[in-house]
């Protein structure tokens, strides 16, 4: 029975991976599908179709684009660990920690353990409005989960690094960040190791690939947002990395999942067939 059990889980597994290898070879096929097209040329379209367009018909405008430019942001956001300015900025600050736990030993004899764990103390998301340009004009991006980020802190600070203040009260402190801790966090039978601090931002001024749909919007105008609509299972994409960079890494991100599905997907039939044949 335990044999079936880890044959199904191996299963599972498998089939989430093929999955996964799938959506990484969906990234690649429309990214080489889809040609590269200038601001400039989307902007002139636009304004052909909605001039040629009855009153309210106008924002209907919509395509599947790929654009290569810089990001350009006009009121770029500060960071908070690092000295960089940047269109959008991710941080996140983590307390890691040994937690005591009592266990029975197969004697039973009870024993007292010390294992690691972790908790997210802040987590934070800022963006700026932003634009790809191309050098024949700029283009509004509405950007989502999927915009590619590059991580420029990942710090550990130990516990004894930071400053206590009356009773107790822990101050973290990194560039331009402060956060106040009461001493009840520390509580629980768990003992700090320290904090880690990491940063992630899309820088600005930096040559970035996008991919995903144009479309006149009535507040906005013409941006750059994740497909809608029928399009929405297409690719949406806004990095700084380069095209090339990109395709390379999700054809070798894809060959990997398959292979290691291919052996889960074994040793899962394996462990079902010795738990259907075993009593």
């Amino acid at each position: 029975m335990v044999a079936v059990v880890f044959g199904l889980v191996l299963a599972g597994v498998a089939v989430l991976l093929v999955f996964l290898a799938k959506r990484a070879e969906k990234r690649v096929h429309y990214m080489k599908a889809t040609d590269t097209t200038k601001v400039g040329s989307l902007v002139e379209l636009a304004n052909q179709v909605a001039s040629e367009m009855p009153d309210g018909l106008a924002l209907g405008f919509k395509d599947y684009v790929e654009l290569k430019g810089k990001i350009a942001c006009d009121e770029p956001l500060q960071c908070e660990f690092s000295d960089a300015r940047a269109a959008i900025v991710e941080t996140q600050v983590i307390r890691e920690f040994e937690r005591r736990e009592e266990r029975r030993d197969p004697q039973g004899n009870l024993r007292t353990e010390w294992r690691r764990g972790s908790d997210t103390l802040s987590s934070n998301r800022r963006e700026a409005i932003f634009y790809i340009d191309d050098g024949t004009g700029r283009l509004r991006v509405k950007p989502n989960k999927d915009v590619e980020l590059v991580k420029v802190v990942e710090r550990f600070e130990p516990a004894s690094a930071m400053q206590s203040g009356f009773g107790g009260q822990v101050t973290l402190s990194l560039g331009r960040f402060q956060m106040s801790l009461g001493s009840g966090f520390d509580l629980s039978g768990s003992r700090t190791l320290g904090f880690r601090f990491i940063e992630r931002i899309l820088p600005i001024d930096k040559q970035a690939y996008a991919l995903g749909e144009v479309a006149q919007t009535e507040d906005e105008g013409l941006v750059l947002r994740a497909p809608t609509d029928d399009d929405k299972k297409k690719t949406f994409i806004v990095s700084v990395r380069s095209e090339e960079d990109i395709v390379r890494a999700s054809q070798k991100s894809a060959r990997i999942l398959r292979i290691v599905a291919i052996v889960l997907a074994a040793g899962g039939a394996a462990l079902l067939v010795v738990g259907l044949i075993k009593p």
